[in-house]
């Protein structure tokens, strides 16, 4: 009886032995990749012997200066008359009959199939006691130096009404209205009063007085200059203003107006 109960100890023993073992973990199964069939996309390896696509390039907004003056005229650099200026000129002219014309500058150009040259000139009607007048004369140069005129157009002058200083009206003491100079010189006398009439505006730009081109008589003198106005800017372009000066009685000056000009848009060709 007690060796069936040993028997018996022993054997339930065993079974909690048994029961208290941990069983060996199963290790994690790595998921196996995809098999793609004939519906699944795949993307391609690049190819080596591919060229590279090129790199956008930037779009900026250009820095150039820009001429304000119509159908690509260049404003000239020196409107000084050189002896191949003068040359085209006279051969353009040469025949002309009934005026005298006396270039002043040469204002500017345009490249064409050759060039187009803009210049100021004095234009006197050849008669008795004829006042001269300022026109722009342009003229047509072609690739083997033969000249001929484009048309004529004549200088504008007279501004618009001033407000503050009124011509002087009495006819029989001094002429109210404006008149063409009879003389385009930049005289000393000149250059003094329109330094003068500066003040506020030469830290703006560099002038040079190109040509003397009217007057008007007033309690003293109004006067109109053709211009050449560079920026004080980087890479700036010359240009041409009208100026208006009031000279006074007491030897001031000041500025009444100035006026943009451009002479590419009194140019009709063949006019």
């Amino acid at each position: 009886m007690k060796k069936a109960i040993a028997i018996l100890l022993c054997a339930l023993m065993l079974v909690t032995v048994a029961a208290c073992r941990k069983a060996p973990e199963k290790p994690a199964e790595t998921p196996a990749a995809p098999v793609p069939d004939s519906e699944t996309e795949t993307v391609p390896a690049p190819d080596p012997d591919a060229e590279a696509e090129p790199l956008p390039v930037p779009v900026t907004e250009s820095k150039e200066p820009t001429v304000p003056i119509s159908g690509g005229w260049q404003v000239a650099e020196s409107v000084e008359m050189t002896d191949g200026l003068r040359a085209i000129f006279d051969k353009a002219l040469d025949g002309l009959l009934g005026v005298s014309y006396v270039p002043v500058a040469c204002l500017g150009t345009q490249i064409v199939a050759g060039t187009n040259y803009c210049f100021l000139a004095q234009a006197t009607v050849v008669y008795p006691d004829a006042k001269p007048k300022f026109v722009l004369v342009y003229i047509y140069e072609d690739l083997e130096g033969n000249a001929q005129i484009l048309n004529f157009a004549d200088m504008p002058v007279i501004p618009n009404e001033f407000e503050g200083i009124e011509p002087i009206s009495d006819e029989e003491t001094l002429e109210g209205g404006w008149a063409y100079a009879e003389s385009y010189e930049i005289t000393p006398e000149i250059e003094d009063r329109f330094g003068k009439a500066l003040t506020d505006y030469g830290y703006l730009a560099v002038y040079k007085p190109v040509a003397n081109l009217g007057t008007q008589v007033v309690a003293g003198l109004n006067r109109c200059l053709l211009v050449q106005f560079t920026e004080r800017i980087p890479e700036a372009l010359p240009q041409y203003k009208l100026m208006y000066v009031y000279e006074k009685p007491d030897g001031g000056a000041e500025m009444l107006d100035v006026l943009d000009f451009d002479f590419g848009a009194l140019c009709t060709y063949g006019a």
